[in-house]
Protein backbone atom coordinates (compact mmCIF):
# COMPACT_ATOMS: atom_id res chain seq x y z
CA UNK A 1 0.00 0.00 0.00
CA UNK A 2 2.33 2.21 0.43
CA UNK A 3 4.06 2.11 -2.73
CA UNK A 4 0.70 2.54 -4.04
CA UNK A 5 0.49 5.39 -2.23
CA UNK A 6 3.88 7.01 -2.96
CA UNK A 7 3.02 6.05 -6.64
CA UNK A 8 -0.57 8.60 -6.15
CA UNK A 9 1.87 11.08 -5.01
CA UNK A 10 4.15 11.14 -7.92
CA UNK A 11 0.97 10.45 -10.66
CA UNK A 12 -0.58 13.58 -8.54
CA UNK A 13 2.39 15.84 -8.78
CA UNK A 14 3.27 15.31 -12.37
CA UNK A 15 -0.61 15.25 -13.43
CA UNK A 16 -1.04 19.30 -13.07
CA UNK A 17 2.23 19.07 -15.53
CA UNK A 18 0.52 16.48 -18.23
CA UNK A 19 -2.55 18.48 -17.85
CA UNK A 20 -1.02 22.08 -18.61
CA UNK A 21 1.89 21.51 -21.13
CA UNK A 22 0.82 21.54 -24.45
CA UNK A 23 4.22 21.57 -25.77
CA UNK A 24 3.79 17.98 -28.02
CA UNK A 25 0.71 18.93 -29.37
CA UNK A 26 1.86 22.73 -30.30
CA UNK A 27 5.40 21.01 -31.91
CA UNK A 28 3.44 18.49 -33.46
CA UNK A 29 1.15 21.31 -35.49
CA UNK A 30 4.30 23.40 -36.20
CA UNK A 31 6.03 20.25 -37.97
CA UNK A 32 2.68 19.60 -39.66
CA UNK A 33 2.56 23.45 -41.01
CA UNK A 34 6.35 23.28 -42.61
CA UNK A 35 5.44 20.16 -44.44
CA UNK A 36 2.81 21.53 -45.92
CA UNK A 37 4.18 24.73 -46.37
CA UNK A 38 7.21 23.61 -47.94
CA UNK A 39 5.50 21.23 -50.07
CA UNK A 40 3.05 23.70 -51.68
CA UNK A 41 5.70 25.73 -51.81
CA UNK A 42 8.10 23.59 -53.43
CA UNK A 43 5.02 22.45 -56.31
CA UNK A 44 4.71 26.62 -56.83
CA UNK A 45 8.45 26.92 -57.59
CA UNK A 46 8.54 23.79 -60.04
CA UNK A 47 5.54 25.25 -62.02
CA UNK A 48 7.34 28.56 -62.03
CA UNK A 49 10.68 26.62 -63.28
CA UNK A 50 8.44 24.89 -65.89
CA UNK A 51 6.96 28.01 -66.97
CA UNK A 52 10.25 30.01 -67.40
CA UNK A 53 11.79 27.20 -69.29
CA UNK A 54 9.21 26.88 -71.93
CA UNK A 55 9.27 30.82 -72.28
CA UNK A 56 13.11 30.23 -72.86
CA UNK A 57 12.72 27.86 -75.40
CA UNK A 58 9.78 29.92 -77.12
CA UNK A 59 12.18 33.18 -76.87
CA UNK A 60 15.29 30.89 -78.32
CA UNK A 61 14.17 29.94 -81.51
CA UNK A 62 11.40 32.38 -82.33
CA UNK A 63 12.93 35.63 -81.34
CA UNK A 64 16.11 34.72 -82.88
CA UNK A 65 15.29 33.76 -86.20
CA UNK A 66 12.96 37.11 -86.31
CA UNK A 67 16.07 38.93 -85.07
CA UNK A 68 18.42 37.65 -87.54
CA UNK A 69 16.00 37.93 -90.78
CA UNK A 70 15.43 41.90 -89.17
CA UNK A 71 19.04 42.56 -88.89
CA UNK A 72 20.22 41.27 -92.62
CA UNK A 73 17.53 43.34 -93.57
CA UNK A 74 18.30 46.44 -92.13
CA UNK A 75 21.73 46.45 -91.82
CA UNK A 76 22.88 47.35 -95.13
CA UNK A 77 20.03 50.76 -95.08
CA UNK A 78 21.77 51.70 -91.69
CA UNK A 79 25.39 51.31 -93.48
CA UNK A 80 24.10 53.22 -96.43
CA UNK A 81 22.80 55.86 -94.39
CA UNK A 82 26.09 55.85 -91.61
CA UNK A 83 28.39 56.00 -94.80
CA UNK A 84 26.01 59.26 -96.24
CA UNK A 85 26.14 61.00 -92.77
CA UNK A 86 29.78 60.47 -92.89
CA UNK A 87 30.58 61.82 -96.60
CA UNK A 88 27.77 64.95 -95.04
CA UNK A 89 30.08 65.49 -92.33
CA UNK A 90 33.23 65.97 -94.86
CA UNK A 91 31.24 68.53 -96.76
CA UNK A 92 30.50 70.29 -93.85
CA UNK A 93 34.53 69.83 -92.49
CA UNK A 94 35.60 70.75 -95.30
CA UNK A 95 33.48 74.46 -95.52
CA UNK A 96 34.20 75.18 -92.18
CA UNK A 97 38.13 74.82 -93.17
CA UNK A 98 37.29 77.07 -95.87
CA UNK A 99 35.80 79.55 -94.11
CA UNK A 100 38.93 79.79 -91.64
CA UNK A 101 40.83 81.32 -93.43
CA UNK A 102 41.30 84.91 -92.78
CA UNK A 103 40.39 88.02 -94.30
CA UNK A 104 43.04 90.55 -96.02
CA UNK A 105 42.01 93.05 -93.70
CA UNK A 106 42.07 91.12 -90.91
CA UNK A 107 45.59 90.03 -91.27
CA UNK A 108 46.99 93.96 -91.91
CA UNK A 109 45.14 95.00 -89.12
CA UNK A 110 46.98 92.28 -87.05
CA UNK A 111 50.39 93.53 -88.76
CA UNK A 112 49.30 97.03 -87.68
CA UNK A 113 48.96 96.13 -83.96
CA UNK A 114 52.36 93.97 -83.65
CA UNK A 115 54.07 97.00 -85.04
CA UNK A 116 52.17 99.52 -83.22
CA UNK A 117 53.20 97.09 -79.82
CA UNK A 118 56.71 97.05 -80.98
CA UNK A 119 56.98 101.02 -81.35
CA UNK A 120 55.20 100.80 -77.48
CA UNK A 121 57.68 98.93 -75.84
CA UNK A 122 60.60 100.32 -77.75
CA UNK A 123 59.60 103.65 -76.22
CA UNK A 124 58.94 102.14 -72.68
CA UNK A 125 62.20 100.92 -72.71
CA UNK A 126 63.44 103.93 -73.73
CA UNK A 127 61.57 106.36 -71.12
CA UNK A 128 62.80 103.45 -68.43
CA UNK A 129 66.43 104.26 -69.35
CA UNK A 130 66.05 107.58 -69.32
CA UNK A 131 64.13 107.54 -65.76
CA UNK A 132 67.19 105.51 -64.74
CA UNK A 133 69.78 107.71 -65.87
CA UNK A 134 67.61 110.54 -63.97
CA UNK A 135 67.98 109.00 -60.81
CA UNK A 136 71.47 107.91 -61.10
CA UNK A 137 72.28 111.64 -61.95
CA UNK A 138 70.26 112.69 -58.68
CA UNK A 139 71.94 110.63 -56.47
CA UNK A 140 75.10 111.48 -57.44
CA UNK A 141 74.46 114.90 -56.73
CA UNK A 142 73.17 113.83 -53.56
CA UNK A 143 76.09 112.69 -52.71
CA UNK A 144 78.31 115.56 -54.11
CA UNK A 145 76.08 118.14 -51.59
CA UNK A 146 76.44 115.80 -49.21
CA UNK A 147 80.45 115.40 -49.25
CA UNK A 148 80.46 119.21 -49.37
CA UNK A 149 78.14 119.73 -46.44
CA UNK A 150 80.59 117.22 -44.56
CA UNK A 151 83.72 119.32 -45.86
CA UNK A 152 82.07 122.78 -45.08
CA UNK A 153 80.88 121.69 -41.59
CA UNK A 154 84.08 120.01 -40.85
CA UNK A 155 82.34 116.63 -40.00
CA UNK A 156 85.46 113.53 -40.55
CA UNK A 157 83.89 110.88 -42.90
Amino acid sequence: TKKMLSQLGRDLSTAEQRILDHRPFVNGEINNFLNEFELKRNEAEVETLFKVTEIIGDVKYDLYERCTILSTSHLEELNQEVNNLLVGVEGFLNKVELQKQPNEYLIQSRKDREHKRANFLIDLEHKYERVKNSIEEKEEEIDELYSDLQVKLNIPK
